[in-house]
């Protein structure tokens, strides 16, 4: 992902929380070429469906849901 898909995914799920709701996510950045990744610990289905209507894809792997700019 890049850092501006990243903002824009934490965006999304400040809009879409509500009062109450816990979100978690994670941000990882590793190697030479600064490649992002958005994880997300825990949230309520709408905030993850606020994600997946904005054009953004979940995908669970290894036990961690991860969310890209592509499809796989």
């Amino acid at each position: 992902m890049t850092p501006e898909s990243i903002k824009a995914v934490v965006g999304l799920v400040c809009e879409s929380k509500r009062d109450g709701d816990e979100v978690g996510v994670s941000i990882n950045v590793w190697g030479v070429d600064d490649q992002y990744l958005l994880s997300i610990n825990s949230a309520p289905s709408h905030v993850l469906d606020a994600i997946a209507d904005n054009g953004y894809y979940l995908k669970v792997e290894h036990g961690s849901l991860y969310v890209s700019e592509q499809e796989g």
